[in-house]
């Protein structure tokens, strides 16, 4: 598996309205670079990768590009138009490599460490899809409206994160499958998991949290400055 080369696809193709602004949030600034920036150096600092896709909305290729070059990685990144769904936006990415293994990210998480990243690539020995994840905490109950159900035992739950592995040739025969447009796909491992192929997991972290609301980006602000000072 050495000679197998790894690419990165960094998602950044997401409108932000939930984040109050009318810039797409993988352009939304944290720590005064664009969130999608973050994890995308992470990735590429890694041994492993070679290269990356960066999957944008169309009309912010210019500013992208401008971005990747005054961050000294243009080079090594390809920069895709996204589709109107998650799933449409990552399979233009992986169209726009031939690695044989991807490793697709969302830029909305921009906390990603390279443990991470370790932790999901070791398991792609055993396994053509690993996800990362880390124990559900919280209590979880089903409900009818307003009204409480039963409690969900939560040890038998994962909160499923990014970055999530692919071999290219699996994902690829999972998009063969039609999808129902009523019920897009949340992430690609579901895809995958549908064909009956395993699906491996990988411990998460969860620094590695999803930015949606001008709360998480707060709280994000507030790990990365600390981070700064260690």
């Amino acid at each position: 598996m050495k000679n197998e080369s790894i690419a990165a696809i960094v998602v950044a193709g997401g409108a932000g309205a939930r984040l109050g602004t009318t810039t797409p949030k993988g352009f939304v600034l944290l720590g005064g670079k664009p969130l999608f920036l973050h994890s995308l150096l992470v990735l590429l600092r890694h041994d492993a990768i070679k290269d990356a896709v960066l999957v944008i909305p169309d009309g912010f290729e210019a500013p992208a590009r401008l971005i990747l070059r005054e961050a000294g990685c243009a080079p090594r990144v390809s920069i895709i138009i996204g589709g109107k769904e998650r799933w449409q936006s990552v399979r233009n990415g992986v169209d726009a490599t031939s690695a044989h293994w991807l490793l697709v990210h969302d830029a909305a998480r921009p906390l990603v460490s390279s443990t991470v990243i370790d932790a999901v690539l070791e398991k792609r020995a055993a396994f053509d899809c690993v996800i990362t994840a880390t124990p559900e905490v919280d209590t979880i109950r089903m409900h009818a409206g307003d009204r409480a159900g039963e409690v969900i035992d939560r040890s038998k739950l994962v909160r499923t994160g990014t970055p999530q592995l692919f071999k290219r040739s699996t994902l690829l025969e999972a998009y063969t499958i039609p999808i129902d447009p009523s019920f897009p796909p949340t992430d690609e491992a579901a895809l995958v998991q549908r064909m009956g192929v395993p699906v491996g997991i990988a411990s998460g972290d969860p620094a590695n949290f999803k930015i949606t609301t001008p709360t998480d980006l707060a709280i994000a602000e507030a790990v990365l400055a600390r981070r700064e000072k260690m």
